[in-house]
């Protein structure tokens, strides 16, 4: 029998961060799941067990080591975890509650940034989002929720073609607008399920140290213009003037040079704050 949610960790040649990684999915409430280690050119063999699997990759990069981790999924849904980072217990729970409620396609929580192993640093992400509620293309352009902390439909990320393998650093912001630009339902919970450990030599890190932020958003608006909406390309037109009008060296750069330029944003691109109840109801 299926299991109802694949859960993906993404490692490579990092044994000591994976444990730590699989450990805390492993640790989950919810139990009908699958755990899938995509190993993209290390040597990591996990502790035997039947809702474990590993698949091998060669140096595929982080876009094609979770894209290989989303042809293997068996799960209606899935959700991700880079393996420098580690599932809150109430992740899947919280997450898979609120998208059975809603019916939605995707549904993402706040993340806990550690810095150093402090938490007080830095905003959780996504920035700007203290809500639940429904969310539209325009707030996932705004803030955009971190990859552990996203359960989304199988299917659904299946059919928007998986994560981006050309859109370095951002494939899977790229997923989520691509699915929120095909009118899949996405829901936010203000709730905290996951922790995003941010080191030197995590993406994040080499990012920051490269000064590569402005350049890496600018890139990727590009690519995603000609690949929605008329509706959202404008949207992302926009974004891509905010962007190259800000001083942005930072994540928390842009979402708040987004967040002052939400004021004018026209207001059918921004999804009404309704609670799951009303959501449903609209929806009868």
């Amino acid at each position: 029998m299926a299991p109802e949610v694949t859960a993906v960790i993404t490692t490579h040649a990092r044994p000591a961060f994976v444990r730590d990684a699989l450990a805390s999915v492993q640790a989950e409430t919810h139990k009908d799941l699958e755990i899938v280690v995509v190993d993209d050119g290390g040597t990591f063999d996990p502790p035997p067990h039947d809702r474990i699997r590993v698949m091998r990759g060669s140096n595929l990069g982080v876009a094609r080591a979770r894209n290989l981790g989303l042809d293997a999924a068996r799960g209606e849904f899935i959700i991700y975890l880079d393996d420098d980072d580690v599932a809150l217990p109430n992740r899947i729970s919280s997450l898979l509650h609120a998208a059975r409620q809603t019916q939605a396609s995707l549904c993402f929580g706040m993340t806990r940034r550690v810095v150093n192993g402090a938490t007080s640093l830095l905003q959780d992400v996504p920035t700007h989002h203290g809500s639940s509620g429904a969310a539209g293309f325009g707030d996932l352009l705004a803030c955009a929720p971190h990859v552990n902390a996203v359960l989304v439909r199988t299917e659904t990320l299946r059919a928007a073609g998986g994560f981006d393998v050309e859109a370095h650093h951002f494939d899977d912001w790229s997923a989520w607008l691509r699915i929120a630009d095909r009118e899949g339902v996405v829901w936010r919970i203000a709730e905290t399920v996951a922790e995003w450990r941010i080191h030197s030599d995590g993406l994040s890190g080499k990012l920051f140290h490269a000064g590569a932020m402005k350049l890496r958003l600018l890139a990727l608006f590009q690519r995603l213009r000609n690949r929605l909406s008329p509706e959202n390309a404008r949207a992302i037109a926009t974004a891509q003037q905010v962007v190259a009008s800000a001083d942005i060296v930072t994540y928390d750069d842009y979402a708040d040079a987004m967040s002052l330029h939400l004021v004018t944003t026209p207001p059918e691109i921004r999804a009404p704050h309704r609670s799951p109840a009303e959501f449903a109801m609209s929806n009868d």
